[in-house]
This record gives structure tokens, sequence and C-alpha cells, in this order.
């Protein structure tokens, strides 16, 4: 697997990465992208990672406000459930909480699926995917989502363009905070 980071102009920005996972197979996917993002995005120590366990959500209320903030915050939200056999309704009544909470920035962020594996295909995809959408759509991010299968993860190319996109924005939204700081002076 080669990864080339992007170029100088969106290199520098500090990038939120917010993972939450069902088990363990999910959250070394989860670890595996967020490590992709991090390369591709360039510049290593510019980056917040935040990853929880979709269990601790069940803790208390402040763990859940402090998780519905995090993930509103952040720039990328992966979301990885290893099994579709059933439909991640806790996680999908999470994400739609998250959409309540206004994001930090103002620009679309980036909500990766890390779903099931193609050797468990069923019609649970189909619901799970749809239900993510949605969530996508209401929190202002672009959705993309990948299989985990064993061969799923040798190849970053279906994530290098969303990426880009998203690290071009926050260097268009850094010029134009700059500008108006320089016209404030």
């Amino acid at each position: 697997m080669i990864i080339t980071p992007f170029n100088e102009a969106t290199a520098g920005e500090t990038l939120r990465v917010f993972s939450v996972y069902a088990d363990f197979e999910a959250s070394r996917h989860a670890k595996y992208v967020t490590g992709a993002i991090i390369k591709l995005a360039g510049h290593p120590g510019q980056f917040v990672t935040e990853m929880w366990k979709l269990d601790v959500l069940t803790a208390n209320e402040t763990i859940k406000r402090m998780f519905m903030r995090d993930a509103a915050r952040a720039d990328v939200l992966i979301v990885s459930v290893s099994s579709l056999a059933q439909r991640p309704g806790e996680l999908i009544a999470l994400l739609d909480a998250v959409t309540t909470v206004k994001p930090a920035s103002g620009l679309p962020g980036l909500l990766i699926g890390l779903l099931g594996s193609e050797e468990n295909l069923s019609h649970e995809l189909d619901w799970t995917v749809k239900r993510l959408i949605g969530c996508a759509q209401r929190a202002n991010r672009d959705f993309i989502w990948h299989w985990m299968g064993p061969e799923a993860l040798n190849d970053f190319d279906w994530l290098t363009e969303n990426v880009g996109m998203l690290m071009r924005r926050k260097c268009v939204q850094r010029e134009q905070t700059s500008l108006k700081e320089a016209a404030v002076a």
C-alpha cells in the first residue's frame, strides 16, 4: 500500500478524527483507516484522534454528552461495525443525536462507514447505509463506506479523494479567516 500525502497547501491543517467501533475487529480497522487518513493529510502531529467503543456510551449521560460534543467537532467521523448480522440501531440513534450538536467549524465533514465484510452480505447493509447517509446529510458530512473484509484495507483509493476534498476545504477556510483577521487589524 502506497499513500501519497497531499501537497503543502493542505499540510499544516489540524485534523480531528473520531472513531466509534462495535468490537475488537472493528477497532483494528478504524485504527488502520485513521492512520491512512493521517498519512494522506500529511504532517504528523497536526491531528487529534479519539476512539470510543460503542458499549462505553451506555455508562452515563455525562459520557454520552462528551461523546456527542467530540464527535460533532470532528472533521472525520469513522463508524466501524464488523458484523451486520443485526441492525446497529443504537449506533444510528447515537449518530442521530450527534447531528443535533453544532459542529465546531462550518465546513462539511466526512462520515466513513466501515461495515461488515463481504462474507456477511445481507439485507442489513442497505438499511445501515441508508441510515448512515441520513445521519451524514443532517450533520453536513460527506458519506463514504467500505467493506471490512480481509483484503479491504490493502488499497485506499476509495479514501483519497474525500480526504483531499476535506483538506482543501480546511485550507480555504484558514485562508479566509486569515484575510478577515488582516482586514480587521
